[in-house]
């Protein structure tokens, strides 16, 4: 079984279309880690793939905050950013968040939008972090997102020890689970990447093999770049996107 893997979207239906492309038939289905909107041009087209192409989709903290309609939690330009979403959804979008459940389990694996004690909320940025969620994972391999940062981090179950994993010069990862080991692995972001790379990315977790491999899809920067501009949304956002050209 080939599992795809995407999360934080943002609203960005350039990184969406060139992700799901380079996923192609290479996956036997896809799960979207939540905040498939928020901070991007495009949420109802995005919301609309996501419906339409049946993904096993997951609710994260934007979701969350606009099915409670409370923005209190969030910085400034997520705020702006959402509130901005919020006028482009129509009801029927967002009631659509109520069927997108917090938390999955699938093939072994556990999949939530930030970490496995809290799935909306908190980063597992560090190793401290993450081994604190070892202690609430009962499956051999997570997959979260949030932090918009691919990495990972394992555990291992006879001494205890946690170590991170980084990805490699060109923000790309490739991992072979060892029987000894559990993992945590952040999906990065399709849509607004943090890492210095602007390139999505896409994970594929293979079971019979137990291999992760995280990819990173070009897509068109430009076009993105511009709609978040001519949509009145915060520039910064457009700068954020292009970080790393």
């Amino acid at each position: 079984m080939k599992i795809g893997i995407l999360s934080d979207i943002h609203g960005n239906l350039e990184a969406l279309n060139s992700s799901i492309d380079f996923l192609g038939d290479k996956t036997d289905f896809i799960v979207s880690l939540g905040d498939a909107v928020g901070y991007g041009p495009d949420p109802v087209q995005c919301m609309d793939i996501l419906s339409e192409r049946r993904f096993s989709n997951l609710r994260g903290n934007h979701e969350e905050c606009l099915l409670k309609d409370d923005f209190s939690r969030l910085k400034e330009t997520a705020r702006i950013s959402l509130e901005w979403t919020k006028k482009e959804l129509s009801p029927f979008h967002i009631r659509q968040f109520e069927k997108w459940p917090l938390t999955a389990r699938r093939e072994g694996a556990f999949f939530a939008h930030a970490s496995i004690s809290d799935p909306l909320y908190r980063y597992v940025l560090t190793g401290k972090d993450a081994e604190e969620e070892f202690s609430f994972l009962e499956d051999k391999i997570c997959f979260i997102g949030h932090t918009h940062a691919p990495g990972g981090f394992r555990h291992e179950i006879i001494t205890g020890k946690t170590e991170v994993i980084f990805p490699d010069f060109s923000g790309c990862m490739k991992i072979k689970t060892e029987e000894n080991y559990r993992y945590i692995i952040n999906a990065g972001s399709v849509g607004q990447p943090r890492d210095g790379f602007p390139f999505a990315c896409v994970v594929i977790y293979d079971t019979e093999e137990k291999s992760v491999n995280l990819s990173r899809i070009e897509y068109r920067l430009e076009a993105t770049r511009k709609k978040i501009i001519e949509s009145g949304l915060p520039s910064v956002l457009a700068k954020r996107i292009m970080q790393a050209i």
